[in-house]
């Protein structure tokens, strides 16, 4: 799937350890098989090996060229490869996402889990029934998954955290390749909830948001991309933050320090101030992936296939307006009070010729397919 996949990934991250069987390994499955196959295949340069390093990523194969060259010489596309039936969609880990060390939960079925798994069950039924393609190639098998957390790894399980929705290969698409993405013969558009973050954290209080850009915090203006960033990691605080995160620290001006940012944030969202360093974000991440599955379940009850973008979703171009529509009835619905929803512009490549026949290569500029 790696070689042939059209998100074009550079490799799969694999466990080697044993595992005993569960809803995540299935019977046919050994570690030992495995590793034995990795080695015999990296023997043969089919496969290159990044070994693991503890507690920070598994190992990592990667086809070779010359595996890469023998797919091409055989005619292999994507569409060859099947899932086998059965393969679980509602994923419980236990541990902290921040800190590589989640461990999967062998939950026993229960309602709540009956329940999800018929509705992912529903929207991968729709998306393989689609003729999804890119570049006007088909993409295959589609299973989308349901990745949950909880912290209380006995006892009743629990779906009320992340649960955001994986396994598109669209997800992984390069922006500037998004405009090959193409729905029953028609060209996507993408779909996404303004601010939907800041959104949900006001609906949790039963607030309303002040009028204009959420994330336009004064001193800041200019500054979009790093504030969005920093102010959404304040919800995912196990304590109080005092540093900022790296990616804010490099991206915000000179001066700027994590008690500064709060004190900013707290004043233009005094609402919702009370809600940093609580560590709620899992939570409104799994109300984000509620009102997402809605919208694809009510979509596809009325035979429209959507790609989910965990806040927003890519339909063919003759749906937006009734998409639109309904993912702020959805919101409205779940929440209490409609989100806002807007068309994002698609990344398109140009060819640019100048005169004399000299070519310059493609540009990226932002471009409506409508």
């Amino acid at each position: 799937m790696v070689t042939l996949s059209p998100a074009r990934y550079i490799g799969v991250a694999v466990p080697l350890r044993n595992l005993k069987l569960s809803r995540y390994v299935r019977s046919e499955f050994s570690a030992d098989v495995l590793r034995s196959a990795i080695a015999q295949l990296e023997a043969a340069e089919i496969i290159t090996v990044q070994p693991a390093v503890f507690k920070e990523q598994r190992t990592v194969i990667a086809p070779t060229a010359r595996f890469r060259d023998t797919i091409t010489e055989m005619g292999v596309s994507v569409t060859d490869i099947l899932h086998l039936e059965g393969r679980e969609t509602i994923e419980l880990w236990v541990g902290s996402p921040r800190r590589h060390n989640k461990v999967e939960i062998d939950y026993e079925d229960c309602a709540d889990a009956d329940r999800l798994r018929a509705e992912m069950m529903a929207i991968n039924r729709v998306l393989n029934s689609a003729d999804i393609r890119l570049d006007d190639m088909p993409v295959g098998p589609i299973h989308i998954v349901r990745n949950f957390h909880t912290e209380q790894p006995r006892g009743i399980a629990t779906f009320n955290r992340h649960g955001r929705l994986y396994g598109g290969f669209w997800e992984h698409l390069a922006k500037d390749r998004r405009h090959l993405l193409t729905i029953a013969g028609e060209p996507v558009v993408d779909l996404d909830f303004v601010s939907m973050f800041i959104q949900l954290a006001y609906c949790r209080v039963a607030a309303h948001p002040p009028e204009g850009d959420l994330y336009a915090i004064p001193g800041l203006r200019g500054y979009r991309k790093a504030v969005k960033s920093v102010m959404v990691s304040l919800f995912f605080r196990e304590s109080e933050a005092k540093r900022l995160p790296t990616s804010g620290k490099e991206s915000l001006p000179e001066g700027w320090t994590m008690e500064r940012f709060k004190a900013a944030a707290s004043g233009f969202h005094p609402s919702i101030a009370h809600l940093f360093d609580t560590d709620v974000g899992f939570e409104l991440m799994a109300m984000e992936s509620e009102i997402l599955v809605g919208i694809l379940l009510a979509l596809a009850a009325n035979g429209i296939a959507a790609l989910p973008m965990h806040d927003g979703i890519m339909v063919g171009a003759s749906h937006k307006e009734f998409a639109m529509v309904t993912m702020r009835k959805t919101s409205e619905m779940k929440l209490g009070r409609a989100l806002p929803v807007a068309e994002k512009p698609i990344l398109k490549p140009i060819q640019i010729t100048p005169p004399y026949g000299v070519a310059l290569g493609s540009l990226t500029v932002k471009a409506s397919l409508l």
